[in-house]
């Protein structure tokens, strides 16, 4: 697992050279992308693996389909917040101009 996420980061990271090599961002903001990322995975793992005692108390008490219904109600929340959290990081960029 923990290759996988380091290849996985090193193909967000090669992508962002991409992208800064061809203008579409700039050196500064591939920075920012790229520390972005770290903390936001670092926050994800840490929200994750909080969930793990209640969702196991969730399923030992109420059955496991509750658990997963409230799981999924948890993702679904910390996908909203993080794709949120996204849109603004993105939209301060110095390279991207944000339409009407």
């Amino acid at each position: 697992m923990q290759y996988n996420q380091q290849a996985q980061r090193q193909a967000w990271i090669d992508g962002l050279a991409q992208l800064r090599e061809q203008g579409a961002i700039s050196a500064d903001d591939e920075t920012v992308l790229i520390r972005h990322m770290d903390e936001r995975l670092d926050v994800v793992q840490q929200e994750l693996k909080a969930l793990v005692p209640e969702y196991e108390r969730r399923a030992a008490s109420d059955g496991r389909e509750a658990a997963d219904a409230w799981l999924g109600a948890q993702a679904r929340e910390m996908g909203e917040r993080e794709g949120a959290d996204a849109r603004r990081m993105v939209n301060s960029l110095s390279t991207i101009e944000v339409g009407p």
